[in-house]
């Protein structure tokens, strides 16, 4: 506390804290208030206008005119004495009051003499600061037309002050605070060398909502909010704030002795959360997911608290958790799935990360080699090694997984043309996603290549899973009859993973079915999935398909698919993904 000057108001506690609330001391000029202090230095005629903010140890300029410094100590303010009294503060010559004529602001830059400034006060009679007008040489107090004039400059300020509270830091569809407001809380607390804890509560997946709002409308979602709103507020021990941070989020913080009773609030919350939401007499069965992160005294103000505890309020709905703390190893990962989804772009404009290696599939009569599948790698300049299964389900979640389809595209044909120019003939799987099947352009961009490269379309093979069906499946078969029409074969990957629906295979121009790999670990030690896997293969081969078994791992699970009668298989008994160059010796070593 500032040791000089006037004495501190009685409620300079519940005043600072106000200020932080108001975040009154953010640095963004507002260009409202830069007009208003120019207005009142030219309607009062004087050289220096301001609004001045009284922090704890300075006075801080939210906007001045004619004065270029931004701050000066608390000590030396003016305005600490303009917010003692509900009146109007007037000095009409400062080096003839005992209390300034020494103030460095009086013996030096800016050479105070008159002074007049009213109180920016709130409706709870906490005063933040004042408008004040300010001139260099001594002049008569203001008469009463005066200032009733600088009282109503006061007062637009202070309006502006709450409107732009309203616009910032008010969630303007439920009336709490916002998520800049609790972040403003947090630094506070820190601030003061005190720890918290802070809570975020995942009332709604995302999807869910919007699937909400287009069947019943954002008047009901809305409503639906409201509702958790209040029922989460019923629940919040007393003077706990309730925060909305997203579309389907809400927070609070809990000060470190109600911390103590964290775990009991949390069940409480999911408890209630767990019986139906009633909006306009409709219930809603939710799922909530609660993310706890603790906030040390001596953590850096700048520290990313909110993305760290809404990833554990996520990971909670999602794992099915209810709640849980914030693990820095979970938050490790999320850093990393941003790291690889961020690099993608470049990657694709890149010739040194993204290359193909290609797997081998025998006839499992002959043995011999008649198609490979193109698998896409990825070589990441800072983490090197990054597999498909980590960087494809991220990319499918962006407008990226088009453009890889596209790169891998372009790559397989190039390697199948010059195959097919060597004199070795192998079919290329190339596999494709859902959303390259819900428009034309993977289709026109297939026809072009096979054009341009000179290459037989029944060399190429397009596999996709069964979920490509689950969106868009008009559009989907009607992409695959014009691949098929190129003499394209098409096969559906990872079959008996998903639906298994054989009605649908009726309506595909499929050739082939790839039987998913994860019947092949327990083969030959259960009973029901040696079975299941026997039925395929013989159902999908009466109904001409061309039966490929994947993940084939050892010698008897081959020698069982053998006796089956399936056609093809691949895995890494037969042969790893290779480059070209080692596919070209592997292939000569087995005679090809």
């Amino acid at each position: 506390m500032f040791t000089e000057g006037p004495p501190a108001p009685v409620n300079e506690p519940q005043r600072l804290s106000r200020i932080q609330e108001l975040c009154l001391l953010e640095s963004t000029p507002d260009p409202v208030f830069e007009r208003v202090v120019e207005l009142a230095a030219r309607t009062f005629k004087v050289p220096i206008a301001l609004i001045s903010i009284l922090d704890e140890n300075r006075q801080y300029f939210r906007a001045s005119f004619g004065l270029p410094v931004r701050e000066t100590p608390r000590r030396d303010s003016f305005c600490a004495y303009a917010i003692l009294a509900d009146e109007p503060f007037q000095i009409p010559d400062a080096t003839s009051d005992p209390r300034f004529a020494n103030n460095p602001l009086v013996t030096g830059d800016p050479n105070i003499r008159f002074y007049a400034g009213v109180p920016l006060t709130t409706a709870d009679g906490l005063g933040l600061g004042s408008v004040c007008i300010i001139d260099t040489k001594p002049r008569p107090v203001l008469d009463e037309h005066e200032l009733a004039l600088l009282r109503h400059i006061a007062e637009l300020v202070m309006q502006r002050i709450l409107d732009l509270r309203q616009v910032a830091f008010v969630d303007q569809s439920t009336g709490l605070f916002n998520r800049v407001m609790l972040e403003q809380k947090i630094r506070s607390i820190v601030s003061t060398g005190k720890g918290c804890t802070v809570a975020a509560v995942d009332v709604i997946a995302p999807h869910f909502l919007n699937d909400i709002v287009k069947a019943l409308g954002y008047s009901f979602s809305n409503e639906l909010i409201l509702a958790m709103k209040n029922r989460l507020q019923a629940l919040l021990p007393r003077g706990c704030s309730l925060y909305k941070i997203s579309p389907t989020r809400f927070a609070f913080l809990l000060n470190e002795d109600q911390a103590e009773d964290g775990p009991s609030l949390y069940q409480r919350i999911l408890d209630d959360l767990a019986m139906p939401v009633n909006s306009k007499g409709i219930p809603i069965q939710t799922q909530a997911g609660i993310g706890v992160l603790p906030i040390k005294h001596d953590q850096a103000e700048d520290e990313d608290w909110l993305r760290l505890v809404i990833s554990s309020a996520d990971d909670a709905r999602d794992r099915q958790l209810g709640w849980q703390w914030y693990d820095k190893c979970l938050d490790g990962a999320q850093q990393r799935a941003f790291t690889v989804l961020s690099s993608l772009a470049e990657a694709l404009q890149a010739d040194d990360q993204f290359y193909l290696v290609f797997q081998p599939r025998i006839n499992l009569a002959s043995g011999r080699c008649e198609s490979v599948e193109a698998l896409l790698r990825w070589r990441h300049p800072a983490l090197g090694h990054v597999g498909p299964d980590e960087f494809i389900p991220l990319a499918e979640k962006t407008a990226l997984i088009g453009a890889i389809t596209m790169k891998v595209l372009h790559a397989a044909v190039a390697q199948a043309a010059a195959w097919q120019a060597q004199g070795i003939t192998l079919k290329v799987g190339i596999n494709i996603s859902a959303i390259d099947l819900e428009s034309s352009a993977f289709a026109d961009e297939l026809a072009s290549l096979i054009e341009q490269k000179r290459i037989k379309a029944d060399n190429i093979e397009l596999e996709f899973t069964e979920t490509a069906l689950i969106n868009k499946p008009q559009v989907v078969r009607e992409q695959l009859s014009r691949i098929s029409a190129l003499e394209v074969d098409i096969a559906i990957d990872d079959f008996g993973s998903g639906y298994s629906n054989w009605a649908y295979l009726r309506d595909l121009p499929a050739t082939t079915v790839k039987i998913d790999r994860s019947f092949m670990s327990k083969l030959h030690s259960d009973e029901k999935n040696r079975r299941l896997v026997k039925a395929i293969i013989e159902l999908a081969s009466r109904l001409n398909y061309l039966v490929v078994a994947e993940g084939i791992e050892d010698a008897p699970t081959l020698e069982l698919l053998q006796g089956w009668g399936c056609h093809e298989g691949q895995g890494y008994h037969i042969a790893r993904p290779m480059l070209p160059e080692m596919l070209a010796s592997w292939l000569s070593r087995r005679g090809y």
